[in-house]
């Protein structure tokens, strides 16, 4: 199989919606050493890319978009959720113009308005719900999104029931403890029932494609 005919499958249909990309360790840890970096493969980071390509909007929040610091976006745009609105040390990734997704009550600040002077482009999202924040996104015109983290965006996502697909690979490290859990946050909400879509193994890392059920 071709890398790019083995990206395709792993991507899987071209369809609108809303997709979370995460990677894992065997024992549920996000990161190793503080990042995602030691993590992965080469198919996992084109995969990665393949979603961001597929995405018209690719959300993430700024404690991601810090740890694993994060450059410009080549082609998909990149909108940040951030209260704090402190980009300080990463001038350059919002001189590139990034959308910044923050509360009303944040939205008008001076910390707004020097992000919006520097190139971003700061979007209210309302009371701060993630159904707001998608539903400013949509009104942008996004239609397919894709959530990269990190590990509280994904259980705002998933609390709020805003999954279509998941795409999770499986890392083969293994260690004692978690050092970051995938997803953080209250269990407010029944858990999501997913149907796995497509499992995949490449050089001993899994990658899993599920999908959201129907709701009765």
């Amino acid at each position: 199989m071709s890398d790019t005919a083995l990206i395709e499958r792993l991507l899987g249909p071209d369809q609108e919606g809303i997709r979370l990309i995460a990677v894992s360790t065997l024992h549920g840890s996000a990161t190793i050493d503080g990042t995602s970096e030691p993590m992965g493969n080469d198919t996992d980071a084109e995969l990665f890319a393949a979603l961001r390509e597929w995405a018209d909007v690719a959300v993430v929040g700024s404690a991601t978009v810090k740890a694993e610091d994060y450059g410009p976006a080549s082609n998909t745009r990149l909108a940040v959720f951030s209260h704090s609105l402190d980009f300080s040390g990463f001038e350059d990734f919002i001189a590139a113009g990034p959308l910044v997704l923050t509360p009303a009550e944040r939205a008008s600040s001076l910390e707004a308005r020097r992000l919006a002077d520097a190139g971003a482009e700061v979007v209210s999202t309302g009371t701060g719900t993630m159904s707001e924040a998608i539903a400013a996104l949509r009104a942008q015109g996004a239609r397919r999104i894709s959530c990269e983290g990190g590990p509280s965006v994904y259980s705002a996502f998933i609390a709020e029931g805003l999954v279509d697909k998941l795409y999770l690979t499986l890392d083969p490290h293994l260690s004692p403890s978690v050092e970051k859990p995938v997803v953080d946050g209250e269990a407010t909400s029944p858990a999501l029932k997913l149907e796995l879509e497509n499992v995949t193994a490449v050089d001993n890392t899994v990658f899993l494609r599920y999908r959201r059920t129907q709701t009765p």
